[in-house]
């Protein structure tokens, strides 16, 4: 809107910049000058012209009005105030000095229309937006997973305690498709508080094999409190999950973040959050209710801005989950390091990487019983996207490379993952 602004004040500047192009441009009028002569409007005016250029703006705008005291009618000194309102982004205070161009006997038709324009652009800046937004969200996305069962780098696991080769046939690498739409509804109480509530429908598929293909539900509302220094967040969430080659199961998530800014370039953040899985047990899952579970997590994180493009991010998590059956249950630890580069036409490349350490509270003797598992997994991933030009679609590719260390063979797995999502953002409201 400034820009358009702008464009339409250009000819307002016509007969000024006749007036200051007049004087010698190499010539630099000095602040003495002007204590000395401080009613001559030329020198005064050149003088706030160059204190502009340098960006000294607050003596710009003092020598204006000073001048506008004295010449209360001048219009090029009028419409180069105003100019510089614009661009300090006063919008109350330059909408005042359009009004007043507006009533004067002096602007003539021409200068008349350009004002109106002016005046429209100005007003529309001025109207408080509605504190209620409706954004409507989907995603198609399309991925290729080497190693969908997890079978293991050996090629071997444990069952009942015996060593055994993977079932002939077993599906290694595998494509997969999905579709998400989000509806996103956000209401600004204050400056300081916002509320917001969603609702999501995903859906994914495969094409060689089924343990991937699931309808998933989530349901999602929060409230931040924000101060300029610090932000606070609390959420629930309720996930219900339909597999389809597996029991159906329900999640209910609540928890608490914090981001404190420090200097800036750098800030702190931490959080913590309680969740509890219901396993929907049936004849054909008759042991479902086993993986019953109730997680705690909790993190400590730092980012930091090495530059106004470059970010640099770093965190530690801890997560103690406890299960109906024990072998289900474990204790993790782990530690995230990222950085994200912005690049041009707002595009962004990110990278990742996570250390994770779970240890399990007993051993599963439908594997092996005489271990308990131990995995230590890291992950690595590589990330670019932002939007399509100008349009509301944007777009996001993902590599993601996994390795996971166990004492136990069955889960001594690699696979690598590949992903592409389109996004479209409507707002509705």
């Amino acid at each position: 809107m400034i820009i358009k602004i702008k464009i339409k004040i250009v000819l307002l500047n016509f007969f000024l910049a006749i007036l200051l192009f007049s004087y010698d441009p190499v010539y630099a009028v000095t602040y003495q000058e002007v204590q000395d002569d401080p009613i001559n409007l030329s020198i005064n005016l050149k003088y706030a012209q160059e204190q502009r250029s340098l960006g000294n703006t607050k003596n710009a705008m003092v020598t204006l009005e000073r001048l506008l005291l004295l010449y209360p009618n001048d219009l090029d000194l009028t419409v180069y105030y105003l100019d510089l309102l614009i661009d300090l982004g006063s919008i109350s205070k330059a909408s005042e000095v359009v009004s007043q161009l507006l009533i004067k006997d002096s602007t003539n038709q021409l200068l008349l229309e350009e004002l109106q324009l002016i005046a429209n652009d100005l007003e529309l800046q001025q109207k408080v937006p509605s504190p209620l937004s409706i954004n409507l969200t989907s995603t198609i996305n399309w991925g290729y997973e080497s190693n969908t069962n997890s079978v293991s780098t050996h090629n071997k696991q444990y069952l009942g305690n015996v060593l055994s080769d993977y079932p002939a046939g077993t599906v290694r690498s595998d494509r997969t498709y999905g579709a998400n739409l989000t509806l996103l509804t956000s209401y600004i109480l204050s400056e300081q508080h916002l509320f917001s509530a969603s609702i999501g429908f995903n859906k994914t598929g495969q094409e060689r094999d089924n343990n991937r293909m699931s309808d998933v539900n989530p349901y999602n509302i929060s409230y931040t409190f924000s101060q300029p220094r610090y932000s606070i967040n609390n959420y629930a969430s309720y996930s219900r999950t339909n597999n389809f080659s597996s029991n159906n199961s329900f999640q209910r998530t609540g928890g608490l973040s914090t981001n404190f800014n420090i200097n800036d370039r750098l800030s702190a953040s931490a959080g913590g959050s309680v969740s509890f899985t219901k396993n929907n047990q049936t004849e054909k899952y008759s042991t479902a209710r086993l993986s019953d579970s109730r997680s705690q997590q909790a993190s400590l994180g730092t980012n930091y801005s090495l530059t106004q493009d470059d970010l640099l991010g770093a965190s530690l998590s801890y997560n103690y989950k406890k299960a109906r059956a024990r072998y289900n249950g474990f204790i993790g630890r782990s530690f995230q390091l990222s950085y994200r580069r912005n690049l041009p036409l707002n595009q962004s490349l990110s990278l990742g990487f996570s250390r994770t350490a779970n240890k399990y509270h007993a051993s599963d003797a439908l594997y092996l019983s005489t271990k308990v598992r131990k995995d230590f997994v890291s992950s690595t991933s590589l990330g670019v996207g932002g939007p399509i030009r100008e349009s509301t679609w944007s777009y996001a590719i993902n590599l993601t490379w996994n390795d996971t260390e166990s004492n136990i063979i069955n889960y001594t797995t690699s696979a690598q993952t590949v992903g592409l999502s389109l996004t479209k953002q409507l707002s509705l409201f």
